[in-house]
C-alpha cells in the first residue's frame, strides 16, 4: 500500500465515521479500523484527527463547489437558479456529505482547526454563486445597487441553513422554494422591462439606495 493511497483511504474512512458516529464518536481508532490501518498512520500522515477532519472537509467542500459550478454555469434567469437550488436540496438529502457537514458544523466551534476549514469552504461554495449573481445582473438595472459578494454569502449561508434545518422543522420542504421562486419571478420581470421601464427602474433603485446609506449613516 503506498503513502498516497493509505493518506486517501484514511480521508476516505474519516468521512464514513463521521456520518455513521457524529463527530463525537470519531477518533483515530476507529477511523484507522474503518480503514484497516494501524492508528498511528492517522497521526503519520495527517497530524492529528483534527487535521484529518479538516482535510476531509475541504474535500467534501471542493465536490460540492464543483457540482454547483456544474449546475449553475447556463443559468440565465432568477427563476432558473431557484429551480437549481431546488433540484440540488433534493440531490443532497441524506448524502454522506450533508451528515459530515452537519456533524463538523457541531463540532467547529470548540475545534479551532476545523473551523478555519469551514471558513474557508465557505468560499468554495460562495464563488459559484457570486459568479452567476453577478452575470444575471451585468448590464441591469439591479447591477449598480446589488452588492453581489454579500448577496452571494447570504444566499450560501441560507441555502446550507435549508439543508441543516432538514428532519429538524418538518415542513421546511414545503415553504422555502415556493416563496424563493415567486421572489425570482417578480425579480425576473423587472429585468424583462422595456427600455424606459428599465430607467425608471434604475432611477428609482438609485433613489431607494442612497435612502437605505443615509439611514445606516451614525447621527
Amino acid at each position: 500500500m503506498t503513502a498516497t493511497s493509505t493518506r486517501q483511504r484514511l480521508l476516505d474512512a474519516a468521512l464514513v465515521v463521521v456520518a455513521r458516529e457524529g463527530i463525537a464518536g470519531t477518533s483515530a481508532r476507529v477511523i484507522a479500523a474503518e480503514a484497516d490501518v494501524n492508528q498511528a498512520l492517522v497521526f503519520y500522515h495527517h497530524g492529528s484527527v483534527d487535521e484529518l477532519l479538516a482535510t476531509a472537509s475541504r474535500d467534501v467542500s471542493a465536490r460540492r463547489a464543483a457540482r454547483y459550478t456544474d449546475a449553475l454555469q447556463d443559468i440565465t434567469s432568477f427563476t432558473a437558479l431557484t429551480a437549481v437550488a431546488r433540484r440540488l436540496h433534493d440531490e443532497e438529502q441524506g448524502s454522506v456529505d450533508r451528515l459530515v457537514l452537519t456533524q463538523l458544523l457541531a463540532g467547529a466551534r470548540t475545534r479551532p482547526l476545523i473551523a478555519a476549514a469551514l471558513r474557508a469552504n465557505m468560499a468554495l461554495l460562495v464563488a459559484p454563486v457570486e459568479a452567476t449573481l453577478a452575470r444575471l445582473v451585468a448590464g441591469t438595472a439591479l447591477e449598480e445597487v446589488l452588492p453581489v459578494p454579500e448577496l452571494a454569502r447570504t444566499v450560501a449561508a441560507g441555502f446550507l441553513g435549508l439543508e441543516l434545518l432538514d428532519g429538524v422543522v418538518t415542513d421546511i420542504e414545503a415553504a422555502p422554494f415556493p416563496a424563493l421562486e415567486a421572489i425570482a419571478g417578480v425579480v425576473d420581470l423587472a429585468l424583462q422591462a422595456g427600455t424606459i421601464e428599465t430607467a425608471v427602474l434604475r432611477r428609482r433603485l438609485r433613489r431607494a439606495n442612497a435612502e437605505v446609506a443615509s439611514d445606516a449613516e451614525p447621527g
